[in-house]
């Protein structure tokens, strides 16, 4: 049994989302991000980014806790198809099925709202998570890059034909 919650993001979370999604690129996005930028800019851009992000109904935005402190977030725009915006997890609380829950539940939320399928891109030096979304069912779409926040990034697109099996897979493990 995890030793964490999962609950629906609400419009009071948008700065801790927007501190864990900044801490995360400082720690993972070294090789393909300017320094300067992690290190004098990424705070405030996050910032403003989830504070202008539309959240639309039927987006499926995630918010991972453990006695009472936010450790994770997941982010799912849903317009005509699923996409996975994000998924992090604060450093030193990954490893722990945080990831995995997150990504369960929101394949969970879009089977009841509908969806079948989902797709995201991930930085393709982000070994780590390339690695737990090729355990989770998830299969290479090709690659391309991709702006992040004005910066062109080689990215990989990982898709999930099926969500139940996302669903599945991503609940045994946690």
């Amino acid at each position: 049994m995890p030793d964490f919650t999962i609950r629906a993001a609400t419009d009071a979370d948008r700065s801790v989302i927007a501190a864990i999604h900044a801490a995360s690129w400082q720690e993972q996005y070294r090789d393909v991000l300017p320094s300067d930028f992690l290190d004098r800019e990424i705070e405030g851009a996050m910032e403003r980014h989830w504070q202008d992000q539309p959240f639309s109904e039927g987006d499926v935005l995630l918010m991972a806790e453990r006695e009472g402190e936010a450790i994770g977030f997941a982010a799912t725009w849903c317009g005509d198809c699923a996409y996975i915006d994000n998924l992090h997890v604060r450093s030193g609380k990954r490893s722990g099925g945080v990831g995995r829950a997150l990504l369960a539940e929101t394949a969970r939320r879009l089977m009841a709202q509908g969806h079948s399928a989902a797709d995201l891109h991930v930085v393709t030096s982000n070994d780590r998570a390339r690695k737990l979304y090729g355990a989770l069912g998830g299969e290479s779409a090709g690659f391309e890059n991709k702006p992040l926040l004005g910066h062109d990034v080689p990215h990989e697109r990982i898709r999930w034909a099926d969500l139940t099996l996302l669903s599945a897979v991503a609940s045994d493990q946690t």
